[in-house]
């Protein structure tokens, strides 16, 4: 029988854990506290926003909303990041996209201090991903997958492994994350000849490209897990990159677009401003 993998009880046993966390911190002094630094009034930007106060106000972390209008120059966002990187009562930084035309992710992630970087956007965290260093702070989408395979007790070790999607902020992290793992990883992407030629080879098949059901049953072999990381929309409704009922039926697990690893990301934002607080207390 094919299981749902709900990303709910994920987060919800996240968010336990990080409660505990800064419990521990606040007895020795520490009050952990994210800076959320938006830029203009986008819809999804600001849905994001309330979904992490909330996250974070439930772990017992304090939030500092940093909002600029959209026409606010590039100068004065990169001081504003500045300013957060020294101040010491702030021990994460989470920068909302989208970003004004004028300021590149690029320009933020040289910006930011990696050690409040609680989305592992800076090239000193993604080192630190390639190289398997245990006070890496990484991408949450990515890291939100791996908690929802280790929650669902799905082993990566010795799988073979494909990734659909190569972006700087999901595909290829989650490569790494899956290679650091000791898992056989395929990633294919837009330019890739034959994307079914490395699905249906593979135990998991993870998807994050933003293509409206991309995948469909002959994309997997019979038995596999499948993990949706797309979001779109079709015919008005919120679906993913895989077309849910008809691989249902084949795989042996998949995660439901809404309700699966974006459910997990907030509470992995959290967990993330707790390391940071644990990291910048010890250097």
């Amino acid at each position: 029988m094919t299981k749902e993998l709900r990303g709910k009880p994920v987060a919800k046993a996240l968010l336990q854990q990080t409660e505990k966390t800064i419990e521990d911190l606040k007895k020795i002094d520490c009050y952990p506290t994210l800076a959320i630094v938006r830029v203009g009034d986008d819809e999804s930007s600001v849905s994001y926003e309330n979904a992490a106060i909330k996250t974070m106000q439930r772990a017992g972390i304090a939030v500092e909303p940093v909002i600029f209008k959209e026409e606010t120059s590039s100068e004065e966002i990169l001081q504003a990041l500045d300013s957060l990187n020294k101040n010491t009562d702030i021990h994460g930084v989470l920068v909302m996209q989208p970003l004004p035309g004028t300021l590149s992710r690029n320009d933020v992630a040289r910006c930011l201090d990696s050690n409040k970087d609680i989305d592992g956007l800076t090239p000193e965290n993604l080192g630190r991903l390639v190289e398997n260093d245990p006070i890496a702070l990484f991408p949450s989408t990515p890291k939100a997958v791996m908690a929802l395979l280790d929650f669902y007790d799905i082993e990566v070790e010795g799988k073979d492994v494909c990734v659909i999607g190569s972006s700087p902020v999901v595909g290829k992290p989650l490569t790494i994350m899956l290679l650091n793992r000791e898992a056989s990883v395929a990633n294919v992407h837009i330019k890739t000849k034959d994307v079914k030629q490395y699905t249906r080879q593979a135990d998991i098949v993870i998807s994050a490209t933003g293509a409206v059901e991309l995948v469909t049953a002959d994309y997997i072999k019979e038995g596999a897990v499948v993990v949706d990381v797309g979001f779109g929309y079709k015919d008005g409704k919120p679906v993913g990159d895989v077309k849910y009922d008809e691989v249902f039926a084949k795989a042996s697990a998949v995660t439901p677009v809404p309700g699966g690893v974006g459910s997990i990301t907030t509470a992995i934002l959290a967990e993330q401003v707790a390391q940071a607080a644990w990291n910048q207390r010890s250097n």
